[in-house]
């Protein structure tokens, strides 16, 4: 499964500050329950401490004042009764109850729960002194269970108070037991207030969390799509910058937006100096109509002259672009250079031309060189006879010289006609070049020529070095042809990484352009001598060594030809 150059991950998994943020919310929640826990046992265990000293209190007020009820009233169960029921006014006083230690009762208020509810608490007297209870039955109510210690004053008066049994005897006041309801709302509303004021602040806390985990995913996510536009901004720029042709965008009053840099290339003009520019200000040798490109079915075609002045061909097409509601909002246009088609296009004319031209040289060659021989021993005969006049024999010499010219002309036009193949082996470049200046030293010295050369490449090519020497000493007999007496001729080798260039100049007469253009043509020379085929015959010897030629010429300012061979290795 492909995906996206531009694609980014999700902020949520694997989100180390998401992670964190979860964790701390749960720390500081669990922190809030373990706090509000803590205070909740903290004020039960105050509560029961308060009971039980405030029961305690209670029980030996009731205690006193029983031993002296029973001292004034002896045998009166209702003053019993009225005691407790007088104490039980108290605020924080729910109920009173007497029972023996077998839960029978002996006195009760009037609002006391069954005898029963106190099993448990009368056991818990037989560890503890006091205990303290709740009652399941109501809420907010705890009871404080204690034994009563009248047995003194008993044994003093023998007083039995309280209601008859079955045997009609009373329930003795000795070794009962006394249990005590009390109030306990202040503490049930400060635990209520406790657990609502914590799951006030877990709420809160859930929320802040809830908050800062939506906070921090949005902005996760913010920082995700701003990176997935800044990661498609540039996916989307290397991709315009790669495109091999001009590429311009233009707002909605066409003006220039943007450019790719093949559109700087090709028009020698940076965006910089175009932004901003309508399309014929910045480009005003175009002559473009944004209208009539992008209405027109086929590519536009118009000529463009570029930053250096030079005039080249292009094809342009254009598309609207529109909005997500349909509305213009601006243009591209795709801008094509088509000088390396035109060129292309006259190589291939050129090399239908020079094939169809050969294939006639060789038919016309192979039918002309057999006569040319004959002829040539008919002048040499007719100019060797004794009877020959000086005249006639002038004549026969003419004759065999026009006929050995011949001969030439129909060799070039041979091997141009079928040229061999290559012999390739690797030579050094250096000594190729100083043998080639060696043949051709008399010839400067004839002329009254300047020569000078630098060649210390070091480097070897791999190459047919007859055929390369040939093509220098086309060049270099080009050069001494066009430069007058005391003018000057030089060759120059150079290499780099990849290629070798070699370059024969002069300051000679030079070309026009449209001479320029036409100087690889066979039997084309501006001289009034020649065939015209040497530098016809050195172009195809170069395509063959896989080379190029550079021609820059201008009239009476001389010509440089520089051949451009691949490079070799080292020698």
């Amino acid at each position: 499964m492909k995906t996206s150059p531009f694609a980014t991950k999700l902020p949520f998994k694997g989100s180390r500050p998401a992670i964190g943020l979860i964790l701390s919310t749960l720390f500081l929640a669990g922190l809030l329950t373990f706090s509000t826990l803590q205070n909740i046992n903290r004020e039960q265990a105050m509560l029961e401490r308060f009971l039980k000293q405030n029961g305690e209190t209670l029980i030996k007020a009731i205690e006193a004042a029983m031993r002296t009820s029973m001292m004034h009233h002896m045998g009166d169960s209702d003053a019993v009764y009225t005691l407790l029921t007088e104490s039980s006014r108290a605020n924080d006083i729910v109920f009173i109850i007497i029972t023996d230690k077998d839960g029978e009762v002996i006195s009760q208020t009037d609002n006391a729960p069954p005898a029963s509810n106190f099993s448990a608490d009368r056991k818990r007297l037989e560890e503890t002194e006091m205990s303290v209870t709740s009652l399941e039955e109501q809420t907010g109510i705890f009871t404080v269970t204690k034994l009563l210690s009248l047995r003194p004053h008993m044994r003093r008066t023998g007083m039995r108070v309280g209601p008859v049994n079955d045997t009609g005897a009373a329930h003795p006041l000795t070794d009962s037991i006394i249990s005590l309801g009390l109030y306990t709302h202040e503490f049930d509303d400060a635990r209520r207030q406790d657990v609502q004021h914590a799951i006030f602040m877990g709420a809160i806390l859930f929320l802040v969390g809830s908050a800062g985990l939506y906070v921090l995913f949005l902005y996760q996510g913010m920082r995700v799509a701003k990176s997935t536009l800044a990661n498609m901004k540039i996916y989307t720029e290397n991709v315009i910058e790669s495109i091999p042709v001009g590429l311009v965008t233009l707002d909605s009053q066409d003006r220039v937006v943007s450019c790719n840099r093949k559109m700087e290339e090709l028009m020698g003009r940076s965006i910089q100096e175009i932004q901003g520019r309508m399309l014929n200000d910045a480009f005003p040798d175009c002559q473009l109509t944004v209208a009539e490109i992008c209405s027109s079915i086929l590519d536009y075609s118009t000529e463009c002259v570029t930053g250096d002045g030079k005039n080249i061909p292009v094809k342009i097409g254009g598309s609207v672009l529109v909005n997500s509601e349909g509305e213009s909002i601006g243009t591209v246009l795709v801008i094509r250079d088509l000088s390396l088609i035109r060129d292309m296009e006259q190589q291939l004319e050129r090399s239908r031309r020079m094939a169809a031209l050969g294939t006639m040289a060789a038919g016309i060659a192979h039918e002309i060189r057999n006569p040319l021989g004959t002829l040539k021993g008919f002048a040499h005969y007719f100019g060797n006879q004794p009877s020959a006049t000086e005249e006639s024999q002038n004549y026969a010499r003419l004759m065999e010289s026009e006929i050995d010219r011949l001969n030439r002309n129909i060799s070039g036009l041979l091997q141009f006609a079928r040229p061999r193949e290559p012999n390739i082996v690797k030579v050094s470049l250096d000594d190729l070049i100083r043998k080639t200046v060696a043949l051709m030293e008399r010839d400067f010295s004839e002329r009254g020529l300047n020569f000078h050369y630098r060649c210390n490449t070091g480097v070897g090519v791999n190459t047919d070095p007859d055929m390369l020497t040939q093509v220098l000493l086309n060049l270099l007999k080009n050069s001494i042809a066009a430069t007058p007496a005391g003018g000057e001729v030089s060759l120059a080798a150079s290499s780099d990484a990849t290629q070798v260039r070699i370059t024969v100049s002069d300051n000679g007469k030079g070309m026009t352009e449209k001479e320029s253009e036409k100087m690889f043509d066979p039997f084309f020379t501006t001289r009034k001598t020649g065939t015209g085929l040497g530098l016809a015959i050195s172009h195809q010897i170069i395509e063959q060594l896989g080379g190029t030629f550079e021609v820059v010429t201008a009239p009476e300012e001389g010509t440089a030809v520089t051949v451009v061979l691949p490079f070799g290795q080292e020698v």
